[in-house]
């Protein structure tokens, strides 16, 4: 099976958890059917990885960045065919010939590609640029349904969103951008009161309490920091 930065097509989603920690957000699409979840590549302010869920197995996952890069970012791995967001087109095209080429509805060009005939690729490019990379594949309707890609409510310790990264910047980088895609309101974000550093049953935590400037609603996040605790 095809694998990159941790994210296997055709496995089971639910132990992404283990690899990834909780996605920023999950929404559910196609009455259900899918679920696409966020998570933040640390080391690029706006590099993202979607990874789209359907009967609990990875099908899909689709990494961009929203500033067109100037140059290769080295900080994303290089997707399975060795290509980088910010590689230019032209040495896309080069390395692989066979590719088809076209023009999107915003007249930005695109290549896509084939690994077998289940799985696919495509390159989005802006400014001559890889701005996205695709990798999908059919649904495996062969296999039993498994439990769907979720994420934690963070309501509590048995609860708590688990926050996967490697050091303390990122971790903290990471539960603010965790509060910014769970606004309190549709116009209006959390607003931070307090931090708290907890510990519970040998693991450690951070408990944010929160208002809601729109209607002072209070509320607690808990974030499991075990992983990073300790590491600058």
């Amino acid at each position: 099976m095809l694998t990159w930065h941790g994210i296997t097509l055709g496995a089971p989603a639910a132990p992404l958890r283990t690899v990834l920690g909780d996605p920023l957000r999950v929404i559910a699409f196609d009455n259900a059917a899918r679920d696409v979840a966020r998570y933040w590549l640390p080391g690029s302010n706006s590099t993202y990885v979607l990874v789209v869920e359907e009967r609990g197995y990875v099908v899909s996952f689709h990494t961009f960045t929203d500033e067109t890069p100037s140059a290769p970012i080295e900080t994303v791995p290089p997707d399975p065919f060795g290509v980088r967001l910010g590689q230019t087109l032209e040495s896309v095209k080069a390395a692989h010939p066979q590719f088809r080429d076209g023009v999107d509805e915003s007249g930005d060009p695109f290549l896509l590609g084939r690994l077998s005939s289940t799985t696919g690729v495509e390159y989005s490019f802006e400014n001559d640029r890889v701005r996205s990379f695709q990798w999908a594949m059919s649904a495996p309707i062969e296999k039993p349904e498994l439990a769907p890609l979720l994420g934690a409510s963070g309501d509590a310790f048995s609860s708590a969103i688990l926050d996967m990264q490697q050091n303390e910047r990122d971790g903290v980088d990471w539960e603010y951008r965790y509060l910014a895609f769970h606004p309190c309101t549709q116009t209006a974000r959390w607003k931070l009161e307090r931090q708290s550093l907890l510990r519970n049953d040998g693991r450690e935590y951070d408990r944010l309490h929160v208002v809601c400037p729109a209607t002072q609603a209070e509320h607690d996040f808990y974030f499991d920091i075990t992983n990073y605790f300790g590491k600058l």
